[in-house]
């Protein structure tokens, strides 16, 4: 399976990234990787880590997040430690050095109504920084119907936070983080620049924590959507946990508020 990215990422996709707060890259992951992880999904679904939540809550419909389970299955490790992602993170956050937050595993399986609320990463996260991106790897080919994720163009500069809200529906869950609410994006929506891209398996969206982004509900019969998001972070983050914040890795990390993200739950992945 291959190290390095099979393509390079241009300047061109680094500027974008930075400009619009999302962008698309393909061709980066070979055909190897794609069955690794699906397999990879298999065993989850069957035995899902410690922090699996399931969000779909009509009977038949499923809506699986499994979280930070890299520390208890060899295959998802395999993927965080040996495949090009350390690489494409380092490449687009302009990073000397790069960081792995944590993993999560996203199926929705065909006709899953439920959907990924609008929201932003940064406020769920014990860390504060510029340089933090999600890699989000599409297991199967990917359209708005079959619940692509759709990103608000430039909202990852807004000079905002917004709390951040349960995809499960739970209203307490979050509430003692500051905060902004949310608008109605939905209601807004003619308001802003959506971004979304059709995507083949193997293909990757890779967007800023601070980025405004949701997807809606699986309406094919028959397409899956199966996605790995692995979480990076660059040369200016550091440790700050808030209270009220929902567990994002399975272990406890061993270092102190403002210290940057060096350790073993936090590990330096790149350069290797």
């Amino acid at each position: 399976m291959n190290a390095h990215p099979l393509a390079p990422i241009t300047d061109e996709q680094v500027d974008a990234f930075w400009r619009d707060g999302a962008t698309c890259v393909r061709g980066l992951f070979g055909n190897e990787w794609i069955d690794h992880m699906r397999e990879a999904v298999e065993d989850d679904l069957a035995n899902p880590g410690p922090l699996a939540r399931e969000y779909a809550t009509k009977q038949g419909q499923r809506f699986l997040g499994d979280i930070g389970a890299w520390a208890v299955k060899p295959g998802l490790r395999r993927f965080v430690e040996e495949s090009p992602a350390a690489e494409i993170a380092a490449r687009l956050l302009k990073s000397r050095k790069v960081n792995f937050l944590y993993d999560q595993l996203f199926v929705k399986e065909p006709g899953t109504s439920a959907i990924t609320p609008w929201h932003q990463d940064g406020p769920y996260w014990p860390v504060r920084g510029d340089q933090i991106l999600s890699i989000w790897l599409a297991l199967d080919d990917v359209t708005v119907e079959s619940s692509g994720v759709e990103y608000l163009k430039g909202s990852h500069r807004w000079g905002r936070e917004y709390r951040p809200v349960s995809f499960a529906g739970d209203a307490e869950m979050y509430k003692m983080l500051p905060g902004d609410t949310l608008p109605d994006i939905e209601a807004m929506r003619g308001q802003f620049e959506v971004m979304n891209w059709d995507m083949k398996a193997g293909d990757c969206l890779v967007h800023h924590c601070m980025t405004v982004h949701g997807a809606p509900g699986n309406a094919s019969s028959t397409r899956r959507r199966r996605a790995y998001a692995t979480r990076w972070t660059g040369d200016d983050v550091v440790y700050a946990p808030r209270e009220g914040q929902a567990a994002i890795t399975i272990h406890a990390p061993t270092i102190e508020p403002g210290q940057p993200i060096d350790c073993a739950v936090f590990p330096r992945l790149w350069p290797r």
